[in-house]
């Protein structure tokens, strides 16, 4: 019996040890939990712009009144802009839902051009039109983010944000030959706010230095009201959906006296700290 028990806490430590060195290989904690890091860092994060219109375009009647109608093809084509964040991160002590929060500014240019082939038509003579216009529109944007880590190999994980963006025009240039009570043009308002999505995959390249490549889109808006745009903002006559791409470089900070782990493991015993809480 007793050589039975012996064995059976034997397997018992054996099998806590293996399921404890697959855990660290399956998940090594990417931001320190003990006590190393303080809870709030800063990031900046360079990128571009770019205005996804709709994939295809169909010919639509604008209005019809009596035997006078108009009948135009919109062609809404993106563009790049420029775009550059930065900003505070704060992480959290159990991080089971979010692993940080952060809040920053970004400075966010918005390009796009669209081209109009239509004929307007008095019974029978008729006139074709082509028109073209661009667009382009520089904001300052507030945003905040609640942000996951979903790791999949050893420092590298899936990082999931949901976020709010306030944007406020700080200039715009608009160029168009067409008729704009013809084509019904319209814009978004000076300030303009929504919802956003965003999702990256980020690599721990140094104890305190990750990279994150993002895309981020808007997926609902509340100024203007979205009226089932899901996000997307109108320029002149056509809908367009801001996407933007980034690279973030997330910064930790060290706790006077205390390094970051590295994020490669060296075969030895490693020095671990006692668990006392993030600092700021």
């Amino acid at each position: 019996m007793f050589r039975l028990v012996l064995l059976l806490s034997a397997l018992a430590v054996v099998g806590q040890a293996s399921a404890q060195r697959l855990m660290e290989r399956k998940r090594p904690d990417l931001i320190p939990l003990d006590g190393q890091a303080r809870r709030i860092g800063w990031y900046v994060a360079p990128g571009l712009t770019y205005t996804l219109p709709r994939f295809n375009d169909e010919e639509e009647e604008v209005f019809r009144r009596g035997d006078t109608s108009y009948v135009a093809t919109y062609d809404p084509n993106g563009r790049i802009g420029l775009y550059l964040e930065g900003g505070l991160s704060w992480y959290t002590r159990d991080p089971v839902i979010v692993d940080y929060l952060d809040l920053g500014i970004a400075y966010k240019n918005l390009r796009g051009r669209e081209e109009i082939t239509g004929r307007y038509a008095i019974a029978d003579s008729a006139v074709d039109l082509t028109n073209e216009g661009t667009f382009a529109e520089r904001l300052l944007t507030l945003h905040f983010n609640a942000n996951k880590f979903i790791p999949t190999w050893r420092y590298q994980f899936v990082q999931l944000s949901l976020g709010a963006n306030a944007d406020y025009r700080l200039g715009s240039d608009y160029s168009h030959t067409g008729d704009s009570l013809l084509n019904g043009h319209a814009f978004p308002p000076d300030l303009w706010g929504q919802v956003h999505f965003k999702v990256g995959y980020g690599f721990k390249l140094t104890g305190k230095l990750f990279v994150i490549p993002t895309l981020e889109t808007p997926v609902f808006s509340v100024q203007p009201v979205d009226d089932g745009r899901f996000g997307k903002l109108q320029w002149f006559s056509s809908d367009y959906r801001p996407i933007i791409f980034s690279v973030r470089f997330l910064f930790l900070r060290p706790r006077k006296g205390f390094d970051c782990p590295p994020p490669i493991k060296h075969k030895g015993q490693m020095k671990t700290y006692k668990q006392d809480g993030y600092h700021p």
